[in-house]
């Protein structure tokens, strides 16, 4: 992967704009919070340059579980990105060349102008320089993602607390995670957001309705959760595809459960019929092929009781 120096020179050189760096992130994260006035920060990367330019978009199927989302999106999820990027203070700029270009044309499209533009790797600038552990320790923080509880336990290891964590690991959650954060608004005056896709809406919604900071930290939260893992080579790559098996086998033995208990029912009904005395009529039956035929295929329709 280029390095931060050669990034922040092809973003800039790109977009036309300053970048910031992940202490001034840091700076104007801590100064909304003292001052009670809310920012969202969020990242652009390959896949959401694709949502917000209605790109390419069936190039996703595969990781959608991952990402949170259904596909194809409805236009209420679109219509909800786009709300989320016109309302976020600082956003983290794709320095890959066909992102880019995607995010270019979006904002060619949709008028929109980032008010203050980073990096979209801030979050691993903002947890290697160790930002994000002084946020946590400076401010009572809640957690957001499908790896906050895993997080929240591992700092607590390390003698940070975490006041509350929600777990968000799919665009239909929004709405109970909302329910979550707003009947806990007293515990927490920041929230780190790590929930891919439904991440970028909550954060903005959070300014919005809570009026509390947010930070979509992305991975770092896998960080966060496993950090002895975090560090070994290809960690993207690897946390991505983990939870991918893990979905695949949790799809599947939903399936072979379903299915079990079909054939568990139906064995048990045929025995109950087969151990039943038999009725003189009914042996006449058996004796020209017929039996009971009828009622077996009758109890095999039984519903499995899940």
């Amino acid at each position: 992967m280029m390095n931060k120096g050669k990034r922040k020179k092809v973003i800039e050189r790109f977009y036309g704009r300053k970048t910031l760096g992940a202490k001034t992130v840091y700076r104007l994260v801590r100064r909304s919070v003292k001052q009670n006035k809310p920012i969202s920060v969020i990242r652009l990367g390959d896949v959401m340059a694709k949502l917000l330019a209605r790109h390419d978009v069936d190039s996703l199927n595969k990781v959608a579980p991952f990402l949170g989302i259904r596909l194809p999106p409805s236009p209420e999820l679109l219509d909800h990105l786009d709300r989320a990027v016109h309302a976020s203070d600082i956003v983290g700029l794709s320095h890959y060349r066909e992102s880019r270009k995607l995010i270019k044309m979006y904002m060619e499209m949709s008028g929109w102008k980032p008010r203050k533009i980073a990096d979209s790797f801030i979050n691993d600038q903002l947890y290697e320089k160790g930002y994000l552990h002084r946020l946590i320790h400076k401010c009572r923080v809640a957690l957001v993602g499908r790896a906050s509880a895993d997080a929240a336990r591992q700092l607590k290891q390390r003698g940070f607390k975490v006041v509350l964590t929600v777990n968000l690991d799919h665009a239909d959650g929004l709405g109970e995670a909302m329910r979550r954060l707003r009947a806990h608004r007293h515990k927490y005056n920041l929230v780190l957001v790590g929930a891919s896709v439904p991440g970028r809406i909550l954060c903005s919604r959070l300014k919005r309705e809570l009026r509390v900071s947010a930070v979509e930290i992305g991975h770092m939260m896998d960080a966060f959760a496993n950090p002895k893992e975090w560090k070994k080579p290809n960690n993207r790559q690897r946390f991505k595809h983990r939870f991918l098996r893990k979905n695949q086998k949790r799809s599947e033995t939903a399936s072979i459960v379903r299915l079990g208990g079909h054939i568990r029912i139906k064995k048990f009904v045929f025995s109950r019929i087969a151990s039943r005395p038999s009725h003189p009529l009914s042996q006449t039956r058996n004796q020209k092929g017929r039996g009971h035929a009828p009622l077996i295929r009758k109890s095999l329709s039984v519903p499995v009781v899940r």
